[in-house]
């Protein structure tokens, strides 16, 4: 008797099975989620961020976003993920916890439990012009607050541009794009010297809000330049100022904004506003 021939026709192995881990989520898919949550963190409603917006916040090239965004790149960004899938809910919050660094918001539970302050920092940030000048105990306390105010800015506007120089490192908290740290913040001659050589970059920059941190007391010749700098944009200064602000007569034809910041229980930051003729 013939055998009668088969019309099936067989099916590779691979496209039966699955090997694990077997991820069913593409690389481009997790990215699309993050950066429509990232969207939510640093835009105002009804904003979004560009791809070249989005690469500057995590420190990517447009080419990696983009390659990313098709699929390219794609195998690292699954092999972490499945490596996150292996822990508890409670390990992977614990790790997340451990690896990633405090974002400074104004919306921060540090300071958001004063809807006041948070309404009136947000009006600062609003402004055009202005010298605005951090005060506090604390170095950690002025650096939290101005790294807040910063990374606040384009919640509020979403066209504001921001530039400066911060004399810390940002091992413990997330930096404000656009602002220059310092690689090895214990050696203050370089430092002095780095940010006189940077100055002149600042001055002839186009950006909105400038951020410095350290700055007023490490360069003392700084000082006339930065007021007349708050002139004609934003000017937020931290630092341990030494009885009043400013010392020996600086920007005595400039109305200051104080921002006057103290540690409440729980940790939570307390925040007075005041306005004043310094000098």
């Amino acid at each position: 008797m013939t055998k009668a021939k088969s019309n099936i026709t067989p099916i590779p192995h691979s496209e039966i099975w699955l090997n694990s881990p077997a991820c069913p989520k593409t690389a481009n898919e997790v990215i699309r989620r993050i950066k429509l949550v990232m969207d939510e963190a640093d835009r105002p409603p009804g904003h979004a961020l560009t791809q070249k917006e989005f690469g500057r916040l995590i420190g990517a090239p447009r080419s990696t976003i983009h390659d990313w965004y098709h699929g390219n790149l794609a195998a690292p960004i699954e092999h972490f993920l499945c490596a996150m899938e292996r822990l508890s809910e409670i390990q992977r919050t614990e790790l997340l916890r451990k690896l990633c660094r405090d974002c400074p918001r104004l919306q921060h539970p540090r300071l958001v439990h004063d809807p006041q302050a948070v309404n009136s920092l947000s009006g600062l940030l609003m402004r055009p012009l202005g010298l605005f000048v951090i005060t506090g105990p604390t170095d950690a306390l002025r650096t939290f607050l101005i790294t807040a105010l910063g990374n606040s800015a384009p919640l509020m506007v979403t066209t504001k541009t921001i530039t400066g120089m911060d004399m810390h490192r940002p091992d413990s908290f997330v930096p404000v794009p656009g602002v220059l740290y310092f690689r090895n913040p214990n050696d203050s001659q370089q430092k002095k010297q780095l940010i006189q050589e940077q100055w002149k970059g600042m001055e002839d920059s186009s950006a909105d809000v400038f951020l410095f941190n350290g700055v007023w007391t490490m360069v003392p010749e700084l000082r006339g330049k930065i007021v007349e700098l708050a002139k004609r944009r934003s000017v937020f200064l931290a630092d341990e100022f030494d009885g009043s602000f400013p010392a020996r007569g600086e920007a005595r034809d400039m109305v200051a904004t104080f921002i006057c910041c103290d540690l409440r229980p729980n940790n939570q930051i307390g925040v007075r506003i005041e306005t004043g003729s310094p000098g």
